[in-house]
């Protein structure tokens, strides 16, 4: 979670006084075996394992806020591609098995809004807009 930690720190500069918490559910992995299958992707990672532990971050991290709030509320979660694209099916209600037929750029933004009513949309995934051409990369 190198770059993770690193981006996390570059995002803090500009939003100072928010906490930063390191949570190892978020750590990079292959969350469950993609359908269809891709031949030349064969992660070193089990997927049972990771998928645990990339699912326990989902359920930790994505749900409606508790009854008694009363503004909106932000929270930024820096994290590597596999981990986004498994939130966003499963936040979504999609097949989860369909997580790596999405495209990242590394450093985009995701954004996910959660309603009250337990409504989720997606209001962006993986813009990369703000960075210049010749900065953008994938894994």
């Amino acid at each position: 979670m190198t770059r993770a930690r690193e981006t996390a720190e570059i995002i803090s500069r500009y939003i100072p006084g928010v906490e930063k918490v390191s949570c190892d559910l978020l750590r990079e992995g292959a969350p469950i075996q993609p359908v269809p299958p891709i031949s030349h992707w064969k992660p070193e990672a089990v997927y049972h394992e990771d998928g645990a532990r990339i699912e326990a971050a989902f359920r930790r991290y994505i749900h409606r806020a508790e009854a008694k709030q009363e503004k909106d509320s932000y929270e930024i979660i820096v994290c590597h591609a596999n981990v986004i694209r498994y939130i966003v099916c499963r936040a979504l209600q999609f097949p989860p098995e369909g997580w790596l037929r999405m495209c990242l750029n590394n450093g985009s933004i995701t954004w996910l809004t959660i309603r009250p009513n337990g409504r989720v949309s997606l209001r962006t995934l993986g813009d990369s807009g703000f960075m210049p051409p010749d900065k953008l990369t994938r894994s």
